[in-house]
């Protein structure tokens, strides 16, 4: 890509889609469990990724087990999270490798209703160092899952060849 990519907000119009999803509970600190229940962290394998629009092109390596990389122009890819109802959202982490100097990745978790569509919580871009980058955010806008307002989703953003997401990642806790 030279100079300039899709708007960055563009994520915001996405398709609902399903997702396979691994769960694995665990405790942040040493003493315990935090007030307030149990830490978990749930892992989105790339193949649970789907693509919202057709243009893109990519591939998941490995048969389909490894990362999701875009090959042609810029991709969003949606995932469904099945939080129960309380789950308190702590923070959404993507890991993604970077290569390309013009490309980017990012992730989203948003809310989609029947008539509303919420974005939560943004991580920052990626640097394009070519090295396994971390994105993370705590800033979730409405941490507390409410599965009555609406599906929870997280869209990966992948612009342009070498641009891989490698894992996804919510961190929550159970009340």
């Amino acid at each position: 890509m030279t100079g300039s990519y899709p708007s960055r907000w563009l994520f915001l119009r996405i398709a609902v889609c399903g997702a396979l999803l691994i769960t694995v509970p665990r405790t942040l600190s040493a003493a315990g469990p935090e007030p307030g229940g149990t830490t978990h962290d749930q892992h989105v394998p790339p193949i649970a990724f789907h693509p919202a629009n057709s243009s893109a092109g990519y591939v998941v390596e490995a048969g389909g087990l490894g990362r999701l990389c875009s090959t042609k122009g810029a991709g969003f890819y949606v995932a469904r999270l099945h939080l129960r109802d309380g789950a308190v959202i702590e923070r959404i982490t993507m890991y993604v490798e970077d290569t390309n100097r013009d490309g980017l990745g990012m992730l989203s978790l948003a809310r989609r209703g029947p008539r509303s569509f919420d974005v939560l919580g943004l991580t920052p871009v990626s640097l394009g160092t070519g090295e396994v980058e971390a994105l993370t955010t705590t800033a979730i806008s409405v941490p507390v899952v409410d599965n009555q307002q609406g599906a929870y989703l997280l869209q990966a953003v992948l612009t342009g060849p070498g641009v891989c997401l490698d894992d996804a990642q919510v961190t929550y806790r159970l009340p």
